[in-house]
């Protein structure tokens, strides 16, 4: 398994107390709050004072002001105010951060997007919005699940993802590793019937010769050495159980008709023939 860092229940399971959106008309008084305040701009210009700092805002921007932390919005551009996303809540950590604290990258108070993050911020904000005025049965858990994917939307922003201790799975090695799989399985019920390459590739809609070059990837050998050495295997157990069988019943259970081809490959694998490997076996035991 890789070993990668992942955000549990316990890190992220946040209590909603309000979430809105408003014009940035005039500035308003500072103020503090009991928990975090997350801040997004929709659209305008403005800037956010925040414990004798002001820093301006531009749309796509993200501030997340600190529990207790003085702050106050501050429109710049009367004839372009800012519409201006908010929202609090408590009750999330996050790995490298304090208790119930967003850091941005560099020490930065702002963290900027655009493109396809900013209209999924967008898109989750205006549906925290449009729920909470819903009247709908289970807003506040609906308000609470937009939440938190615009936290993981956030949060994905700024972590940098841990390096894997393994290589990555890609979705030809997977496919491989699938068909292959398949393949050995069906040598595995079928080895006493007359199989080819060929049938084997026409049932899993793929060519012989793609068959063959990813199955010898996979296991080191061909298919055909691959059932080869699992027909010789059960013949070998069915030797040595000494049950009585004729070799040319033990080489037509493991699907060759022809007992002396049989014969000529076990010699091959074992160094002997059939008849002198079980003779041999039953001396040893």
């Amino acid at each position: 398994m890789c070993d990668t860092y992942d955000i549990t229940y316990s890190d992220l399971n946040p209590t909603l107390y309000f979430a809105g959106k408003r014009t940035v008309t005039e500035s308003n008084f500072s103020h503090t709050h009991d928990a975090p305040e997350l801040f997004i701009v929709l659209s305008g210009d403005l800037a956010i004072w925040m414990d004798g700092t002001t820093t301006p805002l531009t749309a796509g921007d993200i501030v997340c002001v600190p529990s207790h932390m003085p702050h106050r919005t501050l429109p710049t551009v009367h004839d372009n105010p800012a519409i201006l996303f908010f929202t609090s809540f408590s009750n999330f950590h996050f790995k490298g951060m304090e208790p119930n604290r967003l850091d941005f990258p560099g020490g930065s108070s702002v963290l900027h997007t655009d493109g396809l993050v900013r209209q999924d911020i967008t898109n989750l904000c205006l549906r925290m919005i449009s729920e909470r005025y819903s009247n709908q049965v289970g807003q506040y858990f609906m308000q609470k699940a937009y939440l938190t994917q615009l936290l993981m939307t956030i949060i994905r922003q700024i972590t940098v993802p841990p390096k894997q201790s393994c290589s990555p799975v890609t979705f030809e090695t997977h496919h491989k590793t699938y068909v292959v799989s398949e393949i050995r399985q069906y040598l595995s019920s079928h080895y006493a019937e007359k199989i080819s390459l060929d049938l084997i590739a026409r049932n899993m809609y793929l060519s012989s010769a793609y068959i063959s070059k990813i199955f010898k990837e996979e296991t080191g050998e061909a298919p055909i050495n691959y059932l080869i050495k699992m027909r010789l295997e059960r013949a070998r157990i069915q030797l040595e159980s000494d049950n009585g069988q004729s070799i040319k019943a033990i080489s037509n259970s493991v699907g060759y008709d022809d007992v002396y081809y049989f014969s000529k490959l076990f010699k091959k694998y074992y160094g002997m023939s059939p008849v002198h490997y079980r003779s041999k076996y039953k001396k040893v035991v």
